[in-house]
């Protein structure tokens, strides 16, 4: 398979007290294949959070490159991003950050439109996306009338109504129990295989980060690839 993401040296550094820097990420380089599954782990305030933000080109990094199918986020505009962004990345957090006031199908049509597709179109494509998670019964409920499994759901369908190229997930079951984040793995990896989908996720969870294909560990502001065991 040929490279679809790459970081290359990237850095980070934020603003602390007195105009202080604080570097976050030293120098991360990551590739990820089409199709392939990536999962990070680290201690809290490692930067894997910062790292998916900016993967997906939510932000901008203090040095070094970040391409994805060989095209630098460097080189385009803020709306050429804004577009790439929105057709080609998917995003899961762990808040599932849905627009109340609108039904579990409007929240999941919500990329399409964004993206100018048409209403009918959106409205199939999201319906067929609530059913493949299960949600096709509560496809006119709104995000208060859904549990917390539920509404995680809803935001994966969301991720990925539009196909993206990457998904990038981001503690995707962190506030779910251990029975409703089994569930929710289990749709995750089947809807990336299904669809093809690269996947990168940020996650704490052992047992999810044993089912990527590979488990990089981000320590002192670098990416190291570690075993399997080496999660435990």
């Amino acid at each position: 398979m040929s490279v679809l993401l790459e970081a290359r040296g990237v850095r980070k550094n934020f603003r602390g007290d007195g105009n202080s820097v604080v570097p976050v990420l030293t120098d991360v380089n990551l590739t990820v294949e089409g199709g392939e599954a990536v999962a990070i782990v680290g201690a809290s305030g490692a930067g894997k959070s910062t790292l998916l933000h900016l993967l997906g080109a939510l932000d901008a990094p203090t040095g070094g490159d970040i391409l994805l199918d060989g095209v630098s986020y460097a080189t385009l505009t803020g709306d050429e991003r804004d577009e790439l962004r929105n057709r080609r990345v998917g995003f899961v957090f762990q808040f599932h950050h849905l627009l109340r006031e609108f039904t579990a199908l409007e929240n999941v049509m919500m990329p399409l439109l964004i993206a100018g597709c048409p209403e009918g179109s959106a409205r199939d494509r999201a319906a067929r996306l609530l059913g493949a998670v299960d949600l096709g019964a509560r496809a006119t409920h709104r995000p208060p009338q859904l549990s917390g499994g539920e509404q995680q759901r809803c935001a994966v369908a969301r991720a990925m109504v539009h196909t993206p190229s990457v998904l990038l997930a981001d503690e995707p079951s962190g506030n779910l129990d251990a029975f409703h984040s089994d569930q929710l793995h289990d749709l995750l990896f089947a809807l990336v295989r299904e669809l093809e989908t690269s996947l990168v996720l940020v996650t704490h969870n052992r047992p999810l980060a044993e089912r990527a294909d590979r488990v990089l560990q981000l320590d002192k502001g670098a990416l190291l690839e570690i075993g399997r065991e080496a999660v435990h």
